[in-house]
């Protein structure tokens, strides 16, 4: 249920838009990248977005209700920026999960 536009295809060549359609890199869940409520790629219809930079690329995922699938240009430092937020919050601990303070020392 992943609509992967012309533009998108172009940009990421035709074996990795295969491989999305057929499920194999899908996400599943995702947060849609409007709206910002989850969507699963399994259960609705689920747009491509292709964030692209001078130097970077980041594929994202939306509700086909709320945009199409397309190519969106953005200046490098917001992408870089999206990535570095993305990256921290793929190791940071779960929700409501709090880390010990260290033990001090007598």
């Amino acid at each position: 249920m992943l609509d992967v536009s012309d533009a998108v295809r172009a940009e990421i060549g035709e074996a990795e838009a295969e491989r999305l359609l057929a499920g194999e890199n899908a996400p599943g869940d995702y947060d849609c990248t409007s709206c910002r409520t989850r969507g699963n790629t399994d259960r609705e219809r689920t747009s491509t977005v292709l964030f692209v930079g001078e130097e970077t690329a980041v594929l994202a995922f939306a509700h086909a209700a709320c945009i199409p699938s397309q190519v969106v240009t953005v200046a490098e430092d917001q992408l870089q920026g999206a990535v570095r937020t993305i990256t921290a919050n793929e190791t940071a601990p779960p929700a409501g999960h709090t880390t010990p303070p260290p033990a001090s020392a007598p």
